[in-house]
Order: C-alpha cells, then structure tokens, then sequence
C-alpha cells in the first residue's frame, strides 16, 4: 500500500465521518448560541450607568449615568445611538418614561429633577432643584405627574404639563428611597427608617392616609392594581402585602434582603429577587399564592417583570442577564462581564434594557419585533460565532490528517520490516 492510497483511505475512513458529526454539533452550539443572546445594540457612555427605563410600548429608552448625563434612545435605533442626551449637573442616578416614551424625566445627586418630551431633542421643559439629592423618581404611566424623594426625606408631586409645575411639597420622616405611583394616581413612599406612606390622592392631597411601619427598613414598593395593594420588599427578607387600608395582608420570606421587586398589574404579579440570589414570582390574590421559585448564580441586583406576566429578567452580581419565562425556565442568558444595576421591560416582554458600571445600556430584541427587519446587530455575534467555528473545523481536519499520516507511516514502516512481519 502507498503512503498516497493510505491516507486517501484514512481520510475516508476516520476524517470526514468525524468532521461531519463535528459540524454538526458546532452547528447546534450556534444556533443556541444566536437564540440564547437576542443583543440588537449596545451603547457606552462616559461612566456608571445607575438606571435605565423602557416605555410600555417598547419605542424608546432613557438612562442616566455617573457622566452626568440623560441618554434617550428610539429602540428602532440600528446602531444604538442616543436620539438625543443632555448634560446635569451632577450623577443621574434616577430616570423614568411614560407608556409610549413622549414623556421622561431625570433626577441628579445635585438635587435637580428634569422633565422632558420626547420630540424636544435633548432640551427639559422644565426644571426644578430640589434642597438635596434626589434618591428616588416616579413618574405616572401617561406622564402627567411626576414624584420625587430627597435624601432629606422632603417629598415633592408635579404636575407636568404646568409653568410652575410643583403641586405640592411634604416630608417624609427619614430620606425617601423608593416611590410608586398607582394607575388612579395614588402614591407609595418608603422612608429610610422603615415606614411605607400611602397617599390616597396624590394629585391634590400633600397629606398621606396611613403609615405601615415595622422594624426594618423597605427599599423596595410597588403599588398593585388600582391602589388595592402595597406590595413592600424589606431589608429583613420578607415581601409584605399591604391593603388599601395599610393592614399587613400577607408576607413572605424570600431569603436575603430584597434586593429588587417589580410588579405586574395586568397579571396582578409579584417578581422578588434577593441578596441571596433567590427569585419568587408571586401571585396577588387574597395573599400572597406561591408561583414559583429559582436559586440563581449570586446575589439579584435588578429584576423586572413584564406587564403580561410572561417574561421575567434577572440581574446577577457577576453580570449574567437571563430572560425567564413565567415558570422561571431560562429562555437565554447574557454575560455583560460588569455589575448590572437596573433592568426595565416593554409590557409584552419583548424588549428588554439594562444599564451597567461599566457605563452600557444594553438593548435586548425577541426576533421579528423591531420594525425595521435590519438584522445587523444580531449579525454581529453570529459572524464571531462562524469565525470561531472555522477556525475549530480547520484545526480538527489538521489534526485528523496528521494522525493519518503517523498511522499510514507506522503500517508502511510494519510492512517494510521483515523482522516485524515474521513476529506477526
């Protein structure tokens, strides 16, 4: 046999059955590959990136930034550019957007709170500065009335489509750090000392209804319904159920302070993550019904629930973005490689953003639901993803033939040694 018939007969033999189930399992890995990562663009800005808001309907985006700067993106955007930005004067910490993004508004740590409509490019339409910095924003889902808290616990309501735009000022015992508005205009506050402030009529009324104090602190709220429920998320682990008329429902207990809550008010849902890497999705009936439950990778920094209560995302400490179904199973994970601070969500689950330290606002796309088909962005990671592939499929073939050879060379060598062919 000659060393040319022999490895023409190896390379049949062993290398193409071989690279063909090769490609075949290369070819399945980046298929889930492109599907596990739906990334249509991502934006770096200066620094930090603290918060990030997506409108109801999934049009626009709007960031804030240790850049001291307010980002505000159209999702249809292919190349991720910000439509417009404008500069604070201090770190944007806190930003929210009505349900079709023409409205949004933006807070600094140097107190100063920013109200902008889409169609004005990079422009407030008014401003107003508050005695200290600002730890906590809201605003209504049509973008009327807007909520803020300072850390003095000073608490402030506009109204935005007025020249002077403050409707009324309170304080709230402790620095304010979390608010929520009800569809009905109703208010949550929590304090800094432990309490959760009802306000029944947020519009017009500076005084509150009741008070629900315990002992631990509430960093995160969220007003259910039409202002049936306060759902509270606290320091010592628990998740309370309050009712309308500030009697304690329900609670609990998640394991780790609650790091991060979200509800959904179509599907009357509760999503809860922890410092303890535990997410629970509850459903709002007389209480508190069980859903379900996961234990993920680390500590939850960020978790957002979309409003038809199909789509859940997750934020871990060591950056990994997963998309989760309502049973909490994994429809694709994202590593950024940076701590992601804040998450935010369309209403149907589709369109997903999340801001990290290392300053980038991701944007995340179920195929088939920009309106531009332009598919650049998801072409990106497949042409890596085929680079590799080639490299790998190449590298494989190499080493297939040079083991041809050392096998062909070793049968020549057998055949041509008459003292080896007697020993056989």
């Amino acid at each position: 046999m000659s060393q040319t018939r022999c490895e023409d007969h190896m390379s049949v033999a062993h290398g193409l059955p071989g690279l063909e189930q090769a490609c075949a399992i290369l070819l399945v890995t980046l298929a889930f590959s492109t599907a596990s990562a739906p990334l249509v663009w991502d934006y770096r800005s200066g620094n930090y990136l603290w918060a990030v808001a997506v409108s109801y309907d999934g049009t626009h985006v709007i960031a804030g930034s240790d850049d001291m700067h307010t980002y505000f993106f159209e999702t249809e955007s292919a190349k991720g550019e910000p439509l417009w930005s404008y500069e604070a004067h201090g770190y944007v910490r806190d930003v929210a957007i009505s349900w079709n993004g023409s409205r949004a508004v933006a807070s600094d740590t140097s107190g100063s709170i920013h109200f902008f409509q889409s169609r004005v490019s990079g422009k407030p339409i008014w401003s107003y500065r508050a005695e200290s910095s600002i730890e906590a924003l809201a605003m209504s889902r049509d973008g009327s009335y807007v909520a803020a808290g300072d850390r003095d616990g000073r608490l402030y309501v506009f109204e935005a489509d007025q020249d002077a735009p403050l409707v009324w000022q309170n304080t709230i015992p402790g620095g304010v750090i979390a608010l929520s508005f009800s569809e009905s205009l109703s208010l949550a506050v929590a304090s800094a000392r432990g309490g959760v402030y009802f306000f029944d009529k947020a519009t017009s009324q500076p005084g509150y209804l009741w008070c629900f104090e315990g002992s631990t602190s509430f960093p995160q709220v969220a007003i259910a319904g039409d202002a049936d429920y306060v759902v509270a998320g606290a320091s010592d682990g628990l998740v309370y159920l309050i009712d309308r008329a500030g009697q304690l429902v329900d609670s609990r207990r998640l394991g780790g302070a609650v790091s991060s809550l979200s509800v959904s008010q179509a599907a009357r849902r509760v999503a809860v993550g922890s410092t303890k890497g535990v997410v629970s999705i509850y459903k709002i009936q007389a209480g508190l019904e069980d859903l379900s439950a996961l234990e993920t990778e680390g500590p939850v920094t960020s978790v957002t629930l979309s409003d038809s209560g199909e789509r859940i995302s997750v934020a871990n400490l060591d950056g990994t973005i997963s998309m989760l179904d309502h049973s909490l199973t994994a429809l694709w994970r994202y590593g950024t490689d940076a701590i992601v601070h804040s998450l935010s969500i369309s209403a149907d689950g589709r369109i997903m953003a999340a801001g990290s330290d290392t300053g980038s606002v991701y944007l995340f796309a179920e195929k088939g639901t920009m309106k531009t088909d332009d598919l650049r962005a998801y072409h990106a990671p497949v042409a890596v993803i085929l680079t590799v592939l080639i490299v790998l499929l190449l590298a494989l073939h190499l080493r297939r033939k040079r083991r041809d050879r050392r096998i062909c060379r070793r049968r020549e060598k057998d055949l041509s040694d008459p003292h080896r062919q007697l020993q056989r």
